[in-house]
């Protein structure tokens, strides 16, 4: 089986399109149907659900599920899972399968594709992920959820584009984790935080993203940003927030700051301000890890990957507050 580590990434893409028309409604609590698959029929569609740990140890990782429709060859399923700081080294792995290998149920909720990579558990009442592959030097990863966030969705959560569509849902916007992750043959004990954000996508993405910056902020009152520039356009993005007197509020974004943008590297400083003048603002403290979404693709795949998409840097690492971000920059 081909890696699909290229294609998830490139699904993450889609937590940043700028669109013409923001989601309609206001924040909702999400539910299963917002968790499963739909299978919908424009010939470029992608959905993918998108895991960000941080661990107490200072690991950082990223596991992507998913399932796509690239046009150029039958549709499949796939896993790419990327560590950083694990030991003092960071690794990658993807994995691809036919798309028949994809199945879902919703009581009680589980998405599998294959037997040794699944989610299960329909939050925030319950949830569980685990990804193991012998590929390379083998790597897995067992967690068990609890002190989740209620999931939250901006009204239909769906940002429309041109031709294209982006569907965004948090299901998970802060959690508690626990249990095993292993490289080769270590592996350790490790509790932290994480995210899960579940993507539908409508249209390729790199006709329409220039950069997209992603920012966690763990906590009993947890922050998120999600920050986008269009492809030959401006930023744009919104924030959710939660207080202790408010609850989960809305940040639609009335102006994006960006500085310290140079080369490969993510942005210095983030901030959103609204219309209302409320506003968030993060420095990036470190990079754990960067790469190309072309490292490792071989072939036809490369080929393709590298004419339809260009070349995409996706860099990790922490925030100041305690955060964590994704940084995606398409050349």
């Amino acid at each position: 089986m081909k890696p699909i580590l290229s294609l998830a990434v490139l699904l993450t893409l889609a937590q940043g399109l700028l669109a013409a028309t923001p989601p309609s409604g206001a924040l909702r609590s999400t539910t299963v149907g917002d968790l499963l698959l739909t299978k919908r029929k424009p010939r470029w569609y992608n959905e993918v659900w998108s895991y960000q740990f941080l661990f107490d140890n200072g690991t950082q990782a990223t596991l992507n599920y998913s399932y796509a429709k690239l046009g150029f060859k039958d549709p499949v399923c796939g896993a790419d899972f990327s560590v950083a700081s694990f030991n003092g080294r960071n690794f990658s792995v993807g994995r691809e399968y036919p798309e028949d290998r994809f199945v879902q149920q919703s009581n009680p909720f589980r998405i599998q594709i294959h037997p040794e990579m699944w989610l299960q558990g329909l939050p925030p009442a319950a949830h569980q992920v685990h990804f193991a592959t012998t590929k390379n030097e083998g790597f897995f990863l067992d967690l068990e959820f609890s002190k989740m966030t209620p999931g939250v969705a901006w009204g239909d959560g769906t940002w429309a584009s041109g031709d294209g569509e982006i569907t965004m849902y948090l299901p998970i916007p802060m959690a508690r984790v626990k249990g095993r992750i292993g490289v080769g043959k270590d592996t350790i004990l490790v509790e932290g935080w994480a995210v899960l954000e579940h993507i539908r996508q409508t249209a390729l993405v790199a006709d329409i993203l220039k950069r997209s910056y992603r920012v966690f902020v763990p906590g009993e009152f947890p922050q998120f940003l999600t920050a986008f520039q269009e492809k030959d356009g401006d930023w744009t993005g919104f924030g959710i927030q939660w207080t202790a007197t408010g609850g989960r509020q809305l940040l639609p974004a009335s102006s994006i700051g960006i500085q310290g943008l140079e080369g490969k590297m993510p942005p210095a400083v983030i901030s959103l301000s609204t219309t209302d003048h409320r506003s968030m603002v993060f420095k990036r403290a470190s990079v754990a890890q960067s790469a190309s979404i072309l490292d490792g693709m071989e072939g036809v795949t490369r080929w393709v990957v590298k004419q339809f998409v260009g070349d995409v840097q996706v860099s990790r690492g922490r925030m100041d507050q305690g955060g964590f971000y994704q940084y995606i920059g398409v050349k």
